[in-house]
């Protein structure tokens, strides 16, 4: 009877040992730790809007889209079906569609690939036009769209095709890199 309670105390204690091995060894392991990876999802949002303010506290942008990921250690978000609602200065309001975007990190380039169409409505001292591409960067800080692909720049005047721009939104200029092509319409 006591060789079987000093036989149960040593296995109890050699299980309790064992249990605490195996309890460390299981934390060291790199896929059951915490530590952050390029593919690991912080967050997922569906069916959203984000509205950027300055400092001001005034609306810079507001993005819609069907869901947005976030990747814990790059700090980049894949947006899938964006809509970006920008208004400048002067009052003009620009609206970015496309299939996916890829946003650098907090505050950073937004680039929109896909099918992107980027809409300015009329206002009393501008015209409207239909601007379309395959990508698209978008900086919401210094207020800036630019591509490298061919772009079709439609308006009621005409329409302008070249490839790869740069324009600031806040200004009247826009600058196509090359093979520049025009068509006005007279007008009336």
């Amino acid at each position: 009877m006591r060789s079987l309670g000093i036989v149960a105390f040593v296995s109890s204690v050699l299980f309790a040992v064992a249990i605490t091995w195996l309890n460390l060894s299981w934390k060291t392991i790199k896929q059951f730790t915490n530590e952050t990876s390029q593919s690991r999802i912080d967050y997922y949002l569906s069916d959203f809007t984000l509205i950027d303010t300055n400092q001001a506290g005034e609306i810079s942008y507001q993005l819609n889209a069907e869901h947005l990921i976030h990747k814990q250690s790059s700090g980049t978000s894949e947006i899938y079906r964006p809509h970006i609602r920008q208004s400048s200065l002067d009052g003009k309001l620009l609206t970015i569609d496309s299939e996916k975007a890829i946003q650098a990190g907090k505050g950073g380039n937004i680039t929109l690939t896909g099918k992107v169409r980027v809409k300015q409505a009329t206002t009393n001292d501008f015209p409207a036009f239909t601007l379309t591409t395959q990508n698209l960067t978008y900086n919401p800080v210094e207020q800036k769209i630019s591509s490298q692909a061919k772009s079709d720049f439609i308006s009621p005047q005409g329409t302008m095709t070249g490839i790869g721009f740069e324009t600031r939104l806040n200004d009247q200029e826009l600058r196509i890199l090359s093979n520049v092509q025009a068509e006005f319409k007279p007008s009336q």
